[in-house]
């Protein structure tokens, strides 16, 4: 059955979502583990991630 191409991008959006959880969870374990600079590299571009994504949700509302 093949899915529309709204509701797949929805999917990538939401899958998208949660690997930033799992981005910034090892920018937490990076900061613990000291360091610093990876740990902000890494959430910034998590950042970005998820200011994409909220695009991509955005564009699909509207």
């Amino acid at each position: 059955m093949a899915h529309s191409l709204k509701y797949q991008i929805t999917e990538s959006v939401r899958v998208v979502e949660i690997e930033v959880g799992k981005l910034l969870d090892l920018a937490t374990m990076l900061k613990d583990d000291g360091n610093d600079v990876l740990s902000t590299t890494v959430s910034d571009q998590a950042n970005k991630l998820l200011e994409a994504s909220v695009a991509l949700r955005i564009a699909m509302a509207g």
